[in-house]
């Protein structure tokens, strides 16, 4: 295998997309969903489910559980963008989609 054959390896397997699910905690405002799609929107990065509500006792804040399809390196920076937003408490991501669907019905659970 060349050097040149090798780099291109190395490269596709860094950027190649995967699924990960993301879970944020916020402040259960008007915009706030709003503002994470479009940090989303922004990067390209698509969107295959989406799990939104407020907690269960507290009305002021929020949770919301995506699954999503980009690459790590991208997955790791829009946890930062999204951290920043003065509404998001934290944001917390997993590969694979197994954990959405133990989140969401998780989080289903507690809205029914």
């Amino acid at each position: 295998m060349t050097i040149h054959t090798r780099t291109l390896l190395e490269t596709n397997t860094i950027t190649m997309k995967q699924e990960f699910t993301l879970e944020i905690h916020s402040d259960n405002n008007f915009s706030v969903l709003n503002r994470i799609v479009n940090i989303l929107n922004r990067r390209r990065i698509r969107i295959k489910k989406l799990v939104a509500h407020e907690v269960e006792g507290d009305f002021r804040m929020g949770v919301a559980v995506l699954l999503l399809f980009t690459t790590p390196d991208m997955m790791e920076k829009v946890k930062h963008q999204l951290e920043k937003l003065i509404e998001v408490e934290y944001a917390i991501y997993y590969p694979g989609s197994d954990l959405y669907c133990e989140l969401s019905a998780k989080h289903n659970e507690q809205v029914v």
